[in-house]
């Protein structure tokens, strides 16, 4: 695992240097463990568009990143992968094992270390197979868990663990190694500015919500 992280500070630090964490929102200067003011959103699987309907998490500033990607996982159990295609259920959840920062001179960089449980391994049969099935999986875990659209993200690199062990090497996508908020940025971008432009919320009611948070 250490040689994971050594790897992710190595592609991190690349990518940051070149500005591909320059994305629209905002999150604290102090970024240690609490989220602090940010907009959080969850997502839905799109045929068309991939993700779709980004609705807005509202959680206290004072809540802890750990919490965070909890609640973040557990909204992904119960409403993308709680059923598969076939309305089988299944019991897919999701662990934070462990959050590191690795201090940068522009500012720490937040790795998280997720394993997806799956005992019936269900996600391999009816989440990750298929070109556009694997793909919306893909941007659904990765959007929801690094949000994206946050300057700096939620996280800054993500380690998916699934059933405690590397995922293997799938056929349509990758979710071996590290997942980087570029990898989702566009898909999630492309969800939360199309809800926006469908004010399925209005400025006034979101005020209201953000002030909730306070």
């Amino acid at each position: 695992m250490s040689r994971l992280i050594f790897t992710l500070f190595i592609i991190l630090t690349t990518w940051l240097n070149v500005g591909c964490f320059n994305n629209s929102g905002k999150a604290p200067q102090d970024s240690a463990q609490i989220i602090g003011d940010v907009d959080l959103y969850t997502f839905s699987p799109s045929d068309r568009y991939l993700l779709s309907d980004a609705e807005p998490l509202i959680l206290p500033s004072s809540t802890s990143v750990k919490d965070t990607l909890e609640r973040l996982g557990r909204d992904l159990a119960q409403n993308y992968f709680s059923k598969t295609y076939i309305d089988k259920a299944t019991d897919i959840h999701f662990e934070v094992l462990r959050i590191d920062e690795i201090a940068t001179p522009s500012r720490p960089l937040r790795i998280a270390v997720v394993n997806m449980v799956d005992t019936k391994r269900a996600a391999m049969r009816y989440f990750f197979q298929g070109s556009a099935g694997g793909q919306t999986t893909f941007y659904m875990l990765a959007a929801t868990f690094l949000q994206p659209h946050l300057s700096p993200p939620l996280l800054d690199g993500l380690i998916l663990l699934y059933n405690g062990k590397i995922l293997p090497e799938l056929d349509h996508i990758s979710l071996t190694g590290i997942l980087i908020p570029k990898s989702a940025q566009h898909v999630a971008q492309r969800a939360i500015h199309g809800t926006r432009r469908k004010a399925i919320i209005s400025h006034e009611d979101w005020v209201k919500l953000r002030k909730l948070r306070l």
